[in-house]
């Protein structure tokens, strides 16, 4: 068996899959993020540490009762329920991999020691310099040197630090984040992939590094990152006092740190060139896997290589998304409806909500509705937000189209691809087949993925994140 840990924003989620690809258990713990009057929003890397541990306890440990569980899949061929005993999967974890949030900058002293808290990447401190490098350097430079047209969250934060606490950037300090640094307490070395230092701003996808003019121009020397490594070579084994505190065996492989939205593909088996994978949380992010290196497609895309070898993502933030939803729920509903309710009431809307049209674009304060009438009711409301997001999923998968970048799956993840009516929405307004994924824990079920192709080998990664991903099913348009 297998675990897979993603090192969220506002939960740390661990499953343990088997080599059938059933998920045997799971485990899930809250971390906080701390609102500074500043603007800077800040988390605490002890708290995410020990958020881990109990986690994997969770999904590891013996539960009273009959010692059993139901596999979140199916039934078997049999047609009998998969039952998998409690005891077993805690001793028979073979590997761990390690999914995370990325861009959350955590600064280290020359023992790894944590200074201060976790910059998260909501932290708005950064943006006056991140706007300010982007007028110095333009945007050419950063395509040419990091994969991106903007700067946003790492590249912004160290540019305040070096003005404001030059000596945190300095010799021997180094810099973290969140992943490698979990990945360093498991087994003694931090290291992550090209994804993690990709959504750090500091990866060079022609150099497969990171980049050495940029590390210049910030005063940063590349032996205070942490280690790059392909993802399915194993960082290290797993320490005695990492077992301790997770319940794990000690000297079992940790892979290193790989962004979450890179392990939600994997996790849903979207790897091949043509597949969109689009995760449906606060915001609508967009994973488009491509056969080559090609410039951004738009605004704050972000280029790198997939962790499937000859093959290279896109990816992009919508920036709204399940925000929106939450917006119009709670101002109509005065709460937020349960995912029963919030279906009941996009269905007793017909499509086109009779007329009313909503431009979600809530975040950058550009939102509003067009043709509302007497005749429109709440109901109305929520369905033309929905309606609306589905269309400006469509114009984000036109960019790729006119740019030569094929779209030939649409896969959808998270909260809202469980809905009876949302998928058909997305379907209808893209005019595309969408399939819908099943597993709610997503990343941390393709960090599971790539805990066993750590075991299996690195050209075992594709194989297994077909064969193993969870139930689909597809929704056509009309």
């Amino acid at each position: 068996m297998f675990l897979g840990l993603d090192l969220g924003t506002t939960n740390v989620k661990a499953v343990v899959v088997d080599r059938d690809g059933r998920v045997a258990a799971d485990g899930s713990s809250q971390i906080d993020r701390f609102q500074r009057a500043d603007g800077g929003i800040d988390q605490d890397i002890d708290q995410i540490w020990d958020a881990a541990c109990r986690a994997i306890r969770q999904a590891t440990e013996p539960k009273k009762g009959p010692g059993l569980i139901c596999a979140k899949h199916p039934p078997g061929r049999s047609g009998k329920l998969n039952l998998v005993p409690f005891s077993a999967a805690a001793r028979r974890i073979e590997a761990v991999g390690i999914s995370s949030q990325g861009g959350a900058l955590q600064l280290l002293d020359a023992c790894d020691k944590p200074i201060g808290r976790v910059i998260s990447w909501l932290d708005a401190r950064g943006k006056p310099f991140d706007r300010r490098f982007i007028e110095e350097v333009g945007e050419e430079f950063l395509i040419e040197h990091i994969g991106s047209n903007t700067s946003t969250m790492t590249i912004g934060q160290l540019l305040r630090l070096a003005d404001q606490s030059p000596e945190l950037l300095a010799l021997p300090n180094r810099l973290g984040f969140v992943g490698d640094v979990i990945v360093g307490r498991l087994c003694g070395r931090r290291m992550h992939d090209a994804t993690s230092l990709s959504i750090g701003m500091l990866y060079n996808p022609s150099l497969g590094t990171a980049d050495p003019e940029l590390l210049g121009r910030l005063g940063i020397c590349p032996e205070q990152l942490p280690q790059l490594a392909p993802v399915t070579a194993a960082a290290g084994e797993l320490l005695p006092e990492a077992a301790e505190a997770t319940g794990l065996t000690p000297g079992i492989p940790v892979s290193p740190a790989v962004h979450d939205q890179y392990a939600a593909s994997t996790g849903a088996g979207s790897v091949a060139p043509g597949d969109v994978c689009f995760g449906t949380g606060t915001a609508w992010v967009l994973l488009a896997n491509t056969d080559r290196l090609a410039p951004p497609v738009t605004r704050n895309t972000f280029v790198c290589p997939h962790l499937v070898d000859g093959v290279f993502g896109q990816l992009l933030s919508m920036a709204n998304g399940g925000s929106a939803v939450e917006w119009i729920t709670g101002l109509v509903c005065g709460k937020r409806p349960s995912p029963e309710e919030l279906d009941a009431r996009l269905a007793a809307v017909p499509a086109g909500s009779e007329g009313l049209r909503c431009r979600p674009l809530l975040m950058t304060g550009s939102g509003r509705f067009e043709g509302i009438g007497l005749a429109h009711s709440a109901n109305h409301l929520i369905r033309a937000v929905v309606e609306g997001l589905a269309c400006e999923l469509a114009r984000h998968l036109a960019l790729f189209t006119e740019a030569g970048l094929p779209v030939e799956r649409l896969v959808m993840c998270g909260p809202a691809a469980g809905s009876r009516v949302t998928p058909g929405i997305v379907a209808n307004a893209t005019d595309r087949p969408v399939t819908c994924v099943g597993q709610s824990a997503v990343s941390a079920f393709g960090a599971a993925t790539i805990a066993r192709a750590v075991v299996e080998g690195p050209d075992s990664l594709a194989r297994l994140a077909r064969e193993l991903a969870p139930a689909m099913w597809s929704v056509e348009p009309g």
